[in-house]
């Protein structure tokens, strides 16, 4: 085993794929930690956050004097530190498939929400998408039909790409930190009923499996509480509700020392 957890931050937000991503490694592994919300408002930049990331970006990892950012990097250094040997296998080449997928990650699967997850949910606060990639997408009648060819495309490269061997999981026979930050890009897709994996039958076996991991519904409770946002608009309301019971439910469930 590793070090024992000291008091961890996790700067972040539940809307925030990287940041559950943190967040659930954080469950899976039964570390404590403080889930520290920050308004979206207040990213970037000039945000209170560039002491910890020059882009004052989330999600931010702070273990003791420590700060790391940057998702892969921060489920890696859990791993490591904390003892998640499963969650990064020691073996060379499962732990070389782990490492490529995250590089992987992002430009590829990370496509997907930036395409179709965020089109659809951005449409509540389209204020804060101008002059982002993501504002030509709001009031394109094609968005969900592009977003759609893009999803499409990303799956069939993890469906024929990883799964390597007969695996269960994308890089090994069990989840790894490449399956939780994956995870948090295709199923989030699902409940929003913008993209239902017809035709790709590992990774909807895949995204079932995933569910029974310890603390998947805190980790997810945002997403669930969202709901469809592809046949009802979203709006400002609901998605700060959405936050809300998101937040709830991570601090209801964390660990603690």
């Amino acid at each position: 085993m590793g070090a024992k957890p000291g008091e961890l931050i996790v700067h972040g937000a539940p809307a925030s794929q990287p940041s559950r991503a943190v967040y659930w490694a954080c469950l899976i592994q039964g570390l404590p930690f403080e889930p520290r919300a920050l308004d979206l408002d207040a990213l970037g930049p000039d945000g209170p956050l560039l002491r910890l990331n020059p882009t004052g970006q989330i999600p931010i990892l702070e273990d003791g004097d420590f700060a790391v950012f940057e998702m892969p990097a921060i489920l890696i250094y859990l791993a490591e530190k904390y003892g998640g040997a499963d969650l990064l296998p020691q073996d060379l080449r499962a732990r070389t498939r782990v490492h490529q997928y995250l590089h992987h990650h992002h430009n590829f699967t990370r496509r997907v929400t930036m395409e179709l997850m965020a089109p659809f949910v951005t449409v509540a606060f389209p204020e804060r998408m101008k002059g982002t990639p993501v504002e030509a997408l709001l009031d394109d009648p094609e968005k969900l039909a592009k977003g759609r060819a893009v999803a499409t495309r990303v799956a069939g490269l993890i469906e024929n790409g990883f799964f390597a061997d007969g695996a269960s999981h994308l890089c090994a026979s069990h989840p790894t930190i490449a399956d939780i930050a994956c995870y948090e890009e295709l199923a989030q897709l699902r409940w929003a009923g913008l993209f239902a994996f017809d035709g790709f039958p590992k990774l909807q076996r895949w995204l079932d499996a995933m569910e029974a991991l310890p603390g998947h519904e805190a980790a997810h409770h945002y997403n669930l509480a969202l709901g469809d946002v592809c046949t009802e608009p979203n709006t400002i309301e609901r998605f700060m509700a959405a936050m809300t019971a998101g937040m709830a439910a991570l601090e209801e469930a964390r660990p603690r020392h």
